[in-house]
């Protein structure tokens, strides 16, 4: 598992699929069964990577900012590369949604998503050694009690 782009962040997708989990059981008006599947498929993942997760817990307690700038790189990253295959369904949505108002904000959504990520990504694939150091550099002594994370074993 330690060859696909998530495994480093793996703590913090969990945390935030967690707390949609928690957020989808205050929801009304969904039915009960459906909240069980999701939170069984919830607890599923989490079984299956809990020993990245444990991994990520140990190195987010040796140091939580460099965990949470790997996570912001590979969420973008990621983000980036699923555009790759949300761009075809959304325009089957847009084509076929009955409200021209909806279909347009989707439209408009997706071309300022892609440009902005395109911006970053060109930005860090020319200048990675420069935004490196200063997210983990420059910017990790702007921020009180960031420190560097301690190799986990």
């Amino acid at each position: 598992m330690e060859n696909i782009i998530l495994v480093k962040s793996v703590l913090m997708f969990i945390a935030l699929w967690g707390l949609g989990i928690i957020f989808l059981w205050f929801r009304q008006r969904i039915e009960i069964f459906w909240k069980i599947i999701a939170t069984l498929i919830f607890v599923f993942y989490f079984w299956f990577f809990f020993e990245e997760i444990s991994t990520g817990y140990r190195e987010f307690s040796s140091g939580w900012y460099p965990v949470t700038i790997n996570f912001l790189k590979e969420f973008i990253s990621l983000t980036f590369i699923t555009l790759f295959f949300f761009w075809p369904l959304a325009l089957v949505l847009i084509f076929y949604k009955a409200n021209d108002i909806g279909a347009e904000k989707l439209l408009i959504f997706m071309c300022i998503l892609t440009l902005i990520l395109w911006v970053l990504v060109i930005i860090y694939v020319f200048y990675t050694k420069g935004v490196d150091e200063f997210l983990y550099e420059h910017l990790m002594k702007m921020i009180p009690k960031a420190k560097p994370s301690t190799p986990v074993k």
